[in-house]
């Protein structure tokens, strides 16, 4: 458990949660760590590679944070800090799918909340390139304030990289609003597919999209009511990537054109695991948290090329989807490469692209 002496990229204040996940079949699994802290920091180690000590991790447990769930996370090399409340359980949740597609879960905590600040952390992780947050639009403005604040303190005058998911549970038309005037402050929204079209009000039937067309063309109707004139600020610029499982994600930039009009330009990447790859995805819990740490440590690297990002940020995501909990670290015998569920970053990569190109 240590900050070591590098700069920091990445920094998610979600929280790490300890689960027990029941699936549509029966079968259950109790105590996965998880949360969206634990995947988002997976995925940004993906994407650091052999320099994971670049990315910061601060968890928020209970003065019963097993041992096992520590010692998984100080496997991964990254800077990490727990701090185990006195008296206080670490955090704990149970996790329901309804059917095998994944979509119709529910969730609920089985603990009191520990919800991370950025007043929590160590002065080091304040220096972050990258913050991701999952929270309440009205939540997120406060931290975004306490952790600006806090960095000027500290005389740091860059401003860091900043991508939101929002919470599930209030992503419903009556905080449409909200979450519009919360995503002015962020340099990336990012909900999935379903948030959004909850947020619309525009959620359909699996039967209503039943091709990949059309599961696409209703997303991308969801995204132009989010980022339309009439719910946006005209003149603000904005990028939101919408996770989006089997049909991959969605890229959408809101600008202003040479004639001074609003113009929404949409990119699609697929996901490495299609619909017809089903039998491959055991568990998705994480794979939205991860594709977001690996996309943030990705746009540090590439100057900013959001689609070639997120085009990563898939195939990272995919190793999580392979199992229930987070994916297995190794490494090769012969070169030390890092490998997740035994196969590299790059040779996946490798794959995903001459899937995408024969595609």
């Amino acid at each position: 458990m240590a900050i070591h002496d590098h700069a920091i990229h990445f920094v998610s204040l979600g929280m790490v949660i300890l689960d027990d996940i029941h699936f549509s079949n029966g079968r259950a699994e109790s105590n996965v760590l998880g949360g969206s802290c634990a995947f988002s920091t997976l995925g940004a180690c993906m994407v650091a590679d052999e320099d994971t000590q670049q990315v910061g991790c601060f968890v928020l447990g209970g003065d019963d944070f097993p041992g096992d769930a520590e010692a998984q996370l100080q496997s991964w090399n990254v800077s990490l800090k727990i701090d185990k409340v006195p008296k206080r359980k670490s955090m704990r949740g149970k996790l329901q799918y309804h059917d095998d597609s994944f979509h119709n879960k529910t969730f609920g905590y089985t603990t009191p909340v520990l919800q991370p600040t950025p007043g929590d952390l160590p002065q080091p992780l304040l220096h972050s390139m990258a913050f991701h947050f999952l929270s309440s639009p009205e939540r997120l403005k406060q931290h975004i304030a306490e952790l600006l604040d806090l960095r000027k303190a500290q005389g740091i005058t860059a401003r860091p990289l900043l991508i939101w998911e929002p919470l599930p549970t209030l992503c419903r038309p009556n905080e449409l609003a909200a979450h519009v005037e919360a995503s002015k402050l962020v340099d990336i929204f990012s909900p999935s597919h379903l948030e959004l079209a909850a947020l619309c009000g525009r959620l359909q039937s699996e039967v209503d999209q039943a091709t990949s067309e059309a599961g696409r063309e209703h997303i991308q109707s969801c995204v132009a009511a989010y980022m339309s004139d009439e719910a946006a600020d005209a003149h603000l610029e904005q990028l939101c990537i919408v996770r989006a499982g089997e049909y991959g994600a969605l890229i959408a930039i809101r600008s202003l054109n040479a004639a001074g009009a609003v113009q929404i330009d949409m990119t699609w990447v697929d996901a490495f695991y299609a619909a017809a790859d089903r039998k491959r995805v055991v568990d998705p819990t994480g794979a939205g948290n991860a594709f977001l740490g690996a996309l943030a440590m990705e746009l540090l690297q590439n100057d900013g090329d959001a689609v070639e990002a997120a085009a990563k940020a898939s195939v990272a995501s995919s190793f999580v989807v392979e199992q229930v909990g987070l994916p297995m670290l190794s490494r090769d015998a012969t070169s030390g490469t890092l490998l997740w569920n035994n196969v590299s970053l790059k040779e996946r990569l490798d794959q995903y692209e001459k899937k995408t190109c024969s595609g």
